[in-house]
């Protein structure tokens, strides 16, 4: 009896199984394409999708963002400063007036005079030119240690090259008289009064004048490189003492003309 009731428990077992597997099971397809039994899996899929995807893409961002920033900092590394305005033949159209005052330079050997980039400014550093050559002398010192400094340059307008010395009589502040600094030419060249007037391309006088330190000087108004401009020189020998130019007024100021020196501007032995 046991045996037969036994018997009957399993084979209605059996049947549960069977009757189960053959009943189909709800499956649900995800938005991407994934299968599974509980649409609540699609939803947090699709949940964590969208917040790993911005900070995906704002991670791409930024480092796409610190690429083009490092690129324009290596272009900014690689730019040279300006070199000085090359010197070219200039088409001249001046009126008879200005070209007999500008004609009076050709007296002219040698100029000395303190440069000042504004009015505002006092005199600093002394400039000896003539029409090839400059020799500056600095008011300060360019100081690399305690025995190592310079405070003159000698620069050549053809070669384009500048040296610089210790020059001071004072042994123990230029210990070596002779010791050569090389430095940049872009760094100390400025126009001189010679370049002013080889530059200017039209010309004509206006009738101004005025007294600049103890010289009488006369105005006129000129262009350079298609910009206007003034300009006062000395009425003798023609050459610009002050001279406004696109927005600045730089002044040649303390001038003394052909002034007798036994140097050719260029360093002498001591």
């Amino acid at each position: 009896m046991k045996k037969e009731f036994l018997i009957g428990i399993v084979g209605i077992i059996v049947v549960v199984l069977f009757i189960t597997s053959c009943v189909p099971q709800k499956v649900y397809v995800c938005p991407d394409g994934s299968q599974v039994l509980n649409a609540n899996n699609c939803r947090i899929a699709k949940e964590e999708e969208l917040e790993d995807t911005p900070v995906d893409e704002e991670i791409e961002e930024q480092e796409q963002e610190q690429e083009e920033v490092e690129e324009i900092e290596e272009v900014e590394e690689e730019e040279e400063e300006p070199e000085p305005e090359e010197q070219i033949p200039v088409d001249k159209d001046l009126s008879e007036e200005a070209q007999a005052l500008f004609d009076k330079s050709a007296k002219v050997n040698n100029i000395r005079y303190y440069f000042v980039p504004t009015p505002d400014f006092l005199p600093e550093d002394l400039y000896y030119a003539t029409r090839e050559k400059m020799r500056i002398t600095l008011e300060t010192k360019v100081r690399f240690t305690q025995d190592d400094s310079y405070d003159t340059i000698y620069l050549n307008s053809v070669g384009k090259t500048a040296v610089a010395y210790c020059e001071d009589r004072d042994n123990d502040v230029c210990p070596d008289w002779d010791k050569t600094f090389d430095v940049e030419y872009k760094d100390y060249y400025i126009d001189t009064p010679f370049v002013w007037i080889d530059m200017i391309a039209t010309a004509e006088l206006t009738g101004r004048t005025k007294r600049i330190n103890m010289r009488n000087a006369v105005e006129a108004s000129f262009t350079r490189n298609g910009y206007p401009g003034t300009m006062f020189a000395d009425s003798f020998f023609g050459v610009p003492m002050e001279v406004t130019y696109r927005g600045e007024t730089i002044e040649f100021r303390e001038m003394i003309i052909n002034q007798q020196i036994d140097e050719d501007f260029t360093h002498q032995p001591k």
